[in-house]
């Protein structure tokens, strides 16, 4: 465990410091391990304060339910207290019943008196008791009257104080019915409001989620696919703060520069490889102007007494012609080894075609192939690196004539193609042709038709690399028994491409 502790703090820090890494690295930190704890963190809260609610309703409705039950008692009570009442007045008869009614009335109040308070309030419980002592104290005054004149006169007073004291509790029960209502209808709400803002912040988290994860993702598959296809700019920042997927980020930059590098190693192997099949072509070439540089400068050295100024001079031209026509020999190979960085310039894609072919053509000779090449005039100039390019058109032909028996033909076109602000060029053979089931795999590194020893599989896997580079495309057409054609498009200088350039 320790081990691997280790191994993943190397990893995070190996990387930080290098220069394609810097601007991932300075952003400010926000983990996903954060964010989704915050998420989390807000469901809690959320949550809680349902709970919460929930409970505080719950407690307000016992209390509400609870004086609903005493204020039903003390209701009840005088209401039986004023039925008895109206009998007295009536028959004569219930005076007493009406008291004791009264007194457990009275005795509910006094039992109850914090929750009465805590529903009505202080000053309302006092009115209600008020009504009570007061009608209590008629009730005494009824009892006592001798005659009907004397309860005439206290009547009024009582039937007042009795109106009184059963409205004002059957308008605060009336009112706390409708309050528990409302509230046990809020109640039924809240947990349909709850479900909903947990599906709007579930929609959110994940919608969040997705942001975070699978969009980061795909822009991570889209990296892949990317370096596979030979693009090896490194990853930029895509977003305002970093997190874990920046460390991966970092890993790709490093893993980018490295295949990069090894890219090169294998481009430069590939051209070595070109040099040595061109190196025995020009070996030939070369074998006839030294020839004929030392045949004609033998001759001045034998005739040298007996030949005129005039024939002199025309052996020296003829020494000097035959070294020139070396020298351009060499200097073309010499420009096509050169190593260095993609230099970008407008070219004449005509000239780099031709430049192509005339380094070929002794191979081309030897093979006993023919290799035509034709230009439309007027071509745009494309926008691309001249030796690259070079070293595609040349490795081209040379797999063409790798296939091709003695009379066969390579014809190399150059126009303008069908997509505007791009310059077409075709190099066609009459050859065998490459069966359909292997053509998905004809530009894949190491894949090769050739026997054992006599390549590498790296040639079109290379061009594909350089033009894709230069912002071109090159696909295949073939058929068996049909021939072969390979076809370059390059961006001109009037319309360039996105062009990646190292």
């Amino acid at each position: 465990m320790r081990r691997y502790r280790e191994m993943l703090s190397s990893w995070s820090n190996d990387y930080s410091s290098e220069p394609e890494n810097i601007p991932l690295h300075r952003r400010p930190s926000i983990s996903i391990r954060l964010k989704v704890a915050v998420s989390f963190f807000l469901f809690f809260i959320l949550s809680l304060t349902v709970t919460g609610w929930s409970y505080w309703i719950l407690t307000k409705l016992e209390h509400k339910i609870n004086f609903l039950e005493v204020a039903d008692s003390y209701l009840v009570e005088i209401q039986q207290a004023r039925r008895f009442e109206k009998n007295y007045l009536l028959y004569g008869t219930g005076l007493q019943e009406a008291h004791e009614h009264l007194e457990v009335a009275d005795a509910i109040l006094t039992n109850n008196t914090a929750t009465i308070e805590k529903i009505l309030g202080r000053e309302h419980y006092r009115t209600m008791s008020t009504l009570v002592a007061a009608y209590h104290e008629q009730l005494v005054l009824l009892g006592r009257a001798g005659n009907e004149t004397a309860q005439e006169r206290i009547v009024p007073d009582l039937r007042e104080f009795g109106g009184q004291m059963v409205a004002f509790a059957e308008d605060f029960v009336e009112k706390e019915q409708k309050s528990v209502r409302r509230m046990f209808l809020l109640a039924k709400r809240v947990p349909l409001y709850f479900m909903s803002v947990v599906f709007v912040l579930m929609v959110f988290v994940t919608v969040f989620l997705t942001r975070q994860l699978v969009l980061t993702l795909n822009r991570f598959m889209e990296y892949t696919r990317r370096i596979g296809e030979g693009d090896f700019s490194p990853i930029l920042p895509a977003r305002k703060y970093k997190d874990e997927f920046t460390k991966l980020a970092e890993a790709f930059n490093h893993m980018i520069k490295e295949l990069d590098h090894k890219h090169k190693v294998l481009l430069e192997s590939h051209k070595l490889r070109a040099i040595g099949t061109l190196v025995a072509g020009v070996a030939h070439e070369l074998n006839n102007p030294l020839n004929n540089t030392l045949l004609t400068a033998s001759m001045l050295t034998e005739d040298f007494a007996t030949l005129s100024d005039q024939e002199k001079l025309d052996m020296v031209n003829d020494v000097i012609s035959e070294t020139e026509r070396a020298r351009r020999v060499v200097k073309n190979l010499l420009d096509f080894a050169r190593e260095g960085e993609t230099q970008l310039a407008p070219l004449e894609m005509d000239k780099i075609v031709e430049d192509s072919a005339r380094l070929v053509a002794n191979q081309v000779r030897f093979a006993k192939v023919e290799l035509t090449v034709s230009c439309e005039p007027n071509l745009p100039r494309i926008h691309g690196d001249e030796q690259k390019l070079k070293q595609v058109f040349v490795n081209l032909i040379l797999n063409a004539v790798d296939v091709l028996p003695p009379g066969g033909q390579i014809h190399v076109k150059v126009g303008k193609d069908k997509m505007p602000g791009y310059v077409l060029v075709t190099v066609s053979d009459n050859g065998p042709g490459i069966p359909e089931h292997i053509q998905g795999r004809i530009f894949e590194p190491f894949f090769t038709t050739k026997g054992q020893g006599k390549g590498t599989g790296l040639g079109l896997s290379v061009s594909r690399g350089i033009i894709k580079k230069l912002g071109g495309y090159i696909h295949l057409t073939s058929s068996p028994g049909q021939g072969t054609t390979f076809t370059v498009s390059l961006p001109t200088t009037e319309s360039p491409s996105e062009i990646m350039s190292k």
